[in-house]
């Protein structure tokens, strides 16, 4: 099967690092926080490249481009997976 990722190569490469690091955690737990924040940050990353990629190639107007990555950060922020951002931008 041909590589379908349309994330970009070194957000690609930090997943499968973090990803291979999963099977130590059972030998070294210390890891499993720091592990965790890199996946984390990874994932969310990835979520907010796809959106914008979406709305890149037409799949999402600005509107709609908006109200989904607003919503997908506010909903980020609420379950403590993105801090709020003091800089004013995303």
């Amino acid at each position: 099967m041909a590589d379908q990722s349309t994330l970009p190569a070194a957000l690609d490469a930090e997943l499968d690092e973090v990803l291979s690091m999963l099977p130590l955690l059972d030998v070294v737990p210390a890891l499993a926080d720091r592990v965790f924040v890199r996946l984390t940050d990874g994932l969310v990353e990835a979520v907010l490249h796809d959106i914008r990629v979406r709305h890149e190639s037409g799949a999402l107007d600005r509107s709609a481009y908006l109200t989904e990555i607003c919503g997908v950060v506010v909903d980020l922020q609420e379950c403590g997976l993105l801090g709020a951002d003091t800089t004013g931008t995303i």
